[in-house]
C-alpha cells in the first residue's frame, strides 16, 4: 500500500521539483560555458596583439618597419585566435543546447518508459 502513495508523490516531485533543478543545472551550466569563453571580451580584444607581444620601436626607417611589421603578425595572430575561441564557444553553445534538449526529453519521458516497461513485463505483448 505505501508504494501507491509514493508513485504519486514521484510523480509530483520528478515533473515539479526535479524539472525546476534540472532547468537551474542547465541554465548554470550554459552560465559557465559563456563564461568560460567570455564573448564579450574575445570581441572587444579582437584586433588587439596577441599577448601583448609588441616588439620595442627603434629609430630609423628600418626600425620602424620592422616595427609595423611585428605589431602587424602579433595583430593577425590575436585575431586568428581569438576568431577561432569565438567559433570554438559557438560550437560549444550548438552543442549544449542539443544536450539539454536530450536532457529535458529524457527528463520528462523517462516515467513513461518505465511505467511501460513494467506494463510490457507484467501484462506482455
Amino acid at each position: 500500500m505505501q508504494f501507491i502513495s509514493f508513485v504519486p508523490t514521484l510523480f509530483a516531485w520528478w515533473y515539479g521539483r526535479g524539472l525546476t533543478r534540472l532547468f537551474q543545472f542547465l541554465g548554470a551550466l550554459f552560465s559557465y560555458t559563456a563564461n568560460l569563453f567570455s564573448i564579450k571580451s574575445l570581441l572587444k580584444t579582437l584586433f588587439s596583439p596577441w599577448k601583448k607581444m609588441v616588439g620595442e620601436r627603434q629609430k630609423g626607417i628600418e626600425g620602424l618597419k620592422l616595427w609595423l611589421l611585428d605589431n602587424f603578425v602579433s595583430r593577425t595572430v590575436g585575431f586568428v585566435v581569438r576568431v577561432m575561441m569565438i567559433i570554438f564557444c559557438l560550437i560549444s553553445i550548438l552543442l549544449y543546447g542539443i544536450f539539454a534538449i536530450v536532457a529535458i526529453g529524457f527528463w520528462l519521458l523517462m516515467p513513461g518508459v518505465i511505467l511501460g516497461a513494467f506494463f510490457f513485463l507484467f501484462i506482455g505483448y
